[in-house]
Protein backbone atom coordinates (compact mmCIF):
# COMPACT_ATOMS: atom_id res chain seq x y z
CA UNK A 1 0.00 0.00 0.00
CA UNK A 2 1.55 3.31 -1.12
CA UNK A 3 -0.93 5.59 0.63
CA UNK A 4 -0.90 5.81 4.44
CA UNK A 5 -3.48 3.25 5.50
CA UNK A 6 -5.63 2.65 8.56
CA UNK A 7 -7.64 -0.47 9.34
CA UNK A 8 -10.70 0.18 11.49
CA UNK A 9 -11.55 -3.09 13.16
CA UNK A 10 -15.08 -3.57 14.47
CA UNK A 11 -14.41 -6.30 17.05
CA UNK A 12 -17.75 -8.04 16.60
CA UNK A 13 -19.01 -10.81 14.34
CA UNK A 14 -21.61 -8.69 12.54
CA UNK A 15 -20.94 -6.37 9.61
CA UNK A 16 -23.83 -4.04 10.53
CA UNK A 17 -21.43 -1.23 11.57
CA UNK A 18 -18.95 -1.42 8.70
CA UNK A 19 -20.57 0.84 6.11
CA UNK A 20 -21.68 3.38 8.72
CA UNK A 21 -18.19 3.52 10.21
CA UNK A 22 -16.54 3.88 6.82
CA UNK A 23 -18.83 6.71 5.70
CA UNK A 24 -18.15 8.89 8.75
CA UNK A 25 -14.43 8.17 8.98
CA UNK A 26 -13.82 8.76 5.28
CA UNK A 27 -15.13 12.29 5.73
CA UNK A 28 -12.56 13.22 8.37
CA UNK A 29 -9.34 11.68 7.06
CA UNK A 30 -7.17 13.44 4.50
CA UNK A 31 -7.66 12.42 0.84
CA UNK A 32 -4.24 10.78 0.73
CA UNK A 33 -5.11 8.41 3.61
CA UNK A 34 -6.67 5.07 2.76
CA UNK A 35 -9.05 3.47 5.26
CA UNK A 36 -10.64 0.05 5.43
CA UNK A 37 -13.28 -1.28 7.81
CA UNK A 38 -13.83 -4.90 8.70
CA UNK A 39 -15.41 -6.99 11.44
CA UNK A 40 -14.32 -10.22 13.09
CA UNK A 41 -15.01 -13.59 11.43
CA UNK A 42 -16.05 -14.92 14.84
CA UNK A 43 -16.90 -13.50 18.23
CA UNK A 44 -19.76 -11.72 20.00
CA UNK A 45 -22.30 -9.67 18.05
CA UNK A 46 -21.89 -6.84 20.55
CA UNK A 47 -19.52 -6.05 23.39
CA UNK A 48 -21.45 -5.00 26.47
CA UNK A 49 -19.90 -7.06 29.28
CA UNK A 50 -16.45 -8.18 30.40
CA UNK A 51 -17.31 -11.63 29.02
CA UNK A 52 -17.91 -10.21 25.54
CA UNK A 53 -14.62 -8.34 25.63
CA UNK A 54 -12.63 -11.41 26.63
CA UNK A 55 -14.30 -13.57 23.96
CA UNK A 56 -13.48 -10.99 21.27
CA UNK A 57 -9.86 -10.39 22.28
CA UNK A 58 -8.21 -13.46 20.64
CA UNK A 59 -9.93 -12.74 17.33
CA UNK A 60 -8.86 -9.09 17.55
CA UNK A 61 -5.25 -10.17 17.98
CA UNK A 62 -5.49 -12.46 14.95
CA UNK A 63 -6.82 -9.58 12.84
CA UNK A 64 -4.07 -7.25 14.08
CA UNK A 65 -1.44 -9.80 13.05
CA UNK A 66 -3.13 -10.09 9.66
CA UNK A 67 -3.24 -6.30 9.26
CA UNK A 68 0.49 -6.11 9.95
CA UNK A 69 1.13 -8.61 7.18
CA UNK A 70 -1.13 -6.67 4.82
CA UNK A 71 0.88 -3.50 5.34
CA UNK A 72 -1.55 -1.24 7.20
CA UNK A 73 0.16 1.63 9.00
CA UNK A 74 -2.28 1.67 11.92
CA UNK A 75 -5.09 -0.39 13.37
CA UNK A 76 -7.99 1.17 15.29
CA UNK A 77 -9.95 -1.20 17.55
CA UNK A 78 -13.43 0.27 17.26
CA UNK A 79 -14.95 -0.60 20.62
CA UNK A 80 -14.86 1.52 23.76
CA UNK A 81 -13.93 -1.56 25.80
CA UNK A 82 -10.65 -1.82 23.81
CA UNK A 83 -10.69 -5.64 23.58
CA UNK A 84 -7.21 -7.11 23.21
CA UNK A 85 -5.57 -3.68 23.04
CA UNK A 86 -2.52 -4.25 25.23
CA UNK A 87 -1.84 -7.69 23.76
CA UNK A 88 -2.26 -6.31 20.25
CA UNK A 89 0.37 -3.65 20.94
CA UNK A 90 2.75 -6.37 22.09
CA UNK A 91 2.49 -8.30 18.83
CA UNK A 92 2.08 -5.44 16.36
CA UNK A 93 4.90 -3.59 14.67
CA UNK A 94 2.30 -1.03 13.58
CA UNK A 95 0.42 1.57 15.60
CA UNK A 96 -2.60 0.15 17.45
CA UNK A 97 -5.15 2.41 19.12
CA UNK A 98 -8.35 1.63 20.99
CA UNK A 99 -11.18 4.14 20.83
CA UNK A 100 -11.80 4.00 24.60
CA UNK A 101 -8.28 4.77 25.75
CA UNK A 102 -7.67 7.31 22.97
CA UNK A 103 -10.89 9.31 23.27
CA UNK A 104 -10.77 9.56 27.06
CA UNK A 105 -7.17 10.73 26.83
CA UNK A 106 -8.12 13.31 24.19
CA UNK A 107 -10.88 14.62 26.47
CA UNK A 108 -8.27 15.62 29.04
CA UNK A 109 -7.05 18.27 26.60
CA UNK A 110 -10.46 19.93 26.42
CA UNK A 111 -11.56 20.19 30.04
CA UNK A 112 -10.77 19.15 33.60
CA UNK A 113 -13.94 17.22 34.49
CA UNK A 114 -14.88 14.41 32.12
CA UNK A 115 -18.11 12.45 31.69
CA UNK A 116 -18.54 9.17 29.82
CA UNK A 117 -21.95 8.14 28.44
CA UNK A 118 -22.34 4.51 27.36
CA UNK A 119 -25.05 1.94 26.62
CA UNK A 120 -26.20 -0.14 29.61
CA UNK A 121 -25.83 0.27 33.36
CA UNK A 122 -23.23 -2.52 33.40
CA UNK A 123 -20.82 -0.15 31.64
CA UNK A 124 -20.52 2.06 34.73
CA UNK A 125 -18.13 -0.17 36.75
CA UNK A 126 -16.35 -1.27 33.57
CA UNK A 127 -15.43 2.28 32.60
CA UNK A 128 -14.73 3.25 36.19
CA UNK A 129 -12.04 0.57 36.10
CA UNK A 130 -10.80 1.95 32.78
CA UNK A 131 -10.41 5.41 34.32
CA UNK A 132 -8.51 3.85 37.23
CA UNK A 133 -6.21 1.91 34.90
CA UNK A 134 -5.41 5.11 32.99
CA UNK A 135 -4.66 6.94 36.23
CA UNK A 136 -7.34 9.57 35.65
CA UNK A 137 -10.04 8.46 38.10
CA UNK A 138 -10.21 11.91 39.68
CA UNK A 139 -10.80 13.55 36.28
CA UNK A 140 -13.67 11.27 35.20
CA UNK A 141 -16.41 12.66 37.43
CA UNK A 142 -19.44 10.97 35.88
CA UNK A 143 -20.09 7.69 34.08
CA UNK A 144 -23.64 6.97 32.94
CA UNK A 145 -25.14 3.94 31.24
CA UNK A 146 -28.22 4.71 29.17
CA UNK A 147 -30.97 2.12 29.07
CA UNK A 148 -30.46 0.81 25.54
CA UNK A 149 -28.49 -2.09 24.08
CA UNK A 150 -25.67 -1.63 21.60
CA UNK A 151 -27.51 -3.49 18.84
CA UNK A 152 -30.55 -1.23 19.30
CA UNK A 153 -28.75 2.12 19.08
CA UNK A 154 -29.53 2.79 15.40
CA UNK A 155 -33.11 1.46 15.51
CA UNK A 156 -34.46 4.71 16.92
CA UNK A 157 -31.62 7.17 16.66
CA UNK A 158 -33.78 10.18 17.52
CA UNK A 159 -34.73 8.60 20.84
CA UNK A 160 -31.07 7.86 21.53
CA UNK A 161 -30.13 11.47 20.82
CA UNK A 162 -32.85 12.70 23.17
CA UNK A 163 -31.59 10.44 25.96
CA UNK A 164 -27.99 11.51 25.42
CA UNK A 165 -28.99 15.17 25.32
CA UNK A 166 -30.70 14.87 28.73
CA UNK A 167 -27.74 12.95 30.16
CA UNK A 168 -25.28 15.60 29.00
CA UNK A 169 -27.34 18.43 30.48
CA UNK A 170 -27.76 16.54 33.78
CA UNK A 171 -24.06 15.70 33.88
CA UNK A 172 -23.10 19.36 33.58
CA UNK A 173 -25.60 20.48 36.22
CA UNK A 174 -25.14 17.69 38.74
CA UNK A 175 -21.49 16.72 38.30
CA UNK A 176 -19.85 19.80 36.81
CA UNK A 177 -18.81 17.91 33.69
CA UNK A 178 -16.95 20.00 31.13
CA UNK A 179 -16.33 17.46 28.39
CA UNK A 180 -18.41 14.43 27.40
CA UNK A 181 -17.06 11.28 25.76
CA UNK A 182 -19.57 9.07 23.97
CA UNK A 183 -18.63 5.61 25.22
CA UNK A 184 -19.55 3.46 22.23
CA UNK A 185 -18.59 3.22 18.58
CA UNK A 186 -22.29 2.80 17.83
CA UNK A 187 -22.80 6.48 18.68
CA UNK A 188 -20.77 7.51 15.63
CA UNK A 189 -21.98 10.70 13.97
CA UNK A 190 -23.93 12.03 16.97
CA UNK A 191 -21.30 14.13 18.73
CA UNK A 192 -21.49 17.23 16.54
CA UNK A 193 -25.22 17.75 16.97
CA UNK A 194 -25.08 17.05 20.71
CA UNK A 195 -22.21 19.49 21.17
CA UNK A 196 -24.03 22.20 19.21
CA UNK A 197 -27.23 21.81 21.23
CA UNK A 198 -25.55 21.70 24.65
CA UNK A 199 -22.51 23.91 24.18
CA UNK A 200 -20.41 21.10 25.67
CA UNK A 201 -17.47 19.53 23.80
CA UNK A 202 -18.72 16.03 22.92
CA UNK A 203 -16.17 13.51 21.65
CA UNK A 204 -17.02 10.88 19.06
CA UNK A 205 -14.58 8.12 20.04
CA UNK A 206 -14.31 6.51 16.61
CA UNK A 207 -13.66 9.50 14.38
CA UNK A 208 -11.44 11.11 17.03
CA UNK A 209 -9.28 8.00 17.28
CA UNK A 210 -9.04 7.57 13.50
CA UNK A 211 -7.93 11.19 13.10
CA UNK A 212 -5.36 10.81 15.87
CA UNK A 213 -4.11 7.63 14.19
CA UNK A 214 -3.66 9.60 10.96
CA UNK A 215 -1.71 12.29 12.79
CA UNK A 216 0.57 9.79 14.53
CA UNK A 217 1.27 8.02 11.23
CA UNK A 218 2.30 11.32 9.66
CA UNK A 219 4.44 12.15 12.69
CA UNK A 220 6.01 8.68 12.43
CA UNK A 221 5.11 7.88 16.02
CA UNK A 222 3.88 4.64 17.52
CA UNK A 223 3.82 2.93 20.90
CA UNK A 224 7.13 2.51 22.71
CA UNK A 225 9.14 -0.70 22.47
CA UNK A 226 11.25 -0.11 25.57
CA UNK A 227 9.39 -2.12 28.24
CA UNK A 228 5.62 -2.63 28.24
CA UNK A 229 5.07 -3.13 24.53
CA UNK A 230 8.37 -4.76 23.61
CA UNK A 231 7.65 -6.96 20.58
CA UNK A 232 7.16 -10.58 21.60
CA UNK A 233 9.09 -11.58 18.48
CA UNK A 234 12.16 -9.52 19.51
Amino acid sequence: MDMPSILILNPVSTDMWNELTYSYCKEIVSPEVDIAVRNLPKGPKAIEYDYDREIAAPYVIEEVIKANREGFDAIVINCFDDPGLDAAKEISDKLVLGIGETSITAALLLGHRIAVLSPGKQSIPIYHRKAMSLGIESRVVHIAGIDIGVLDIRKNINKVKEILLREIEDSVKQHGSEVVVLGCGGFIGLAGELSTKTGVPVIDPTVTTVKIAESLIKLRLKHSRIFKYKLLTD
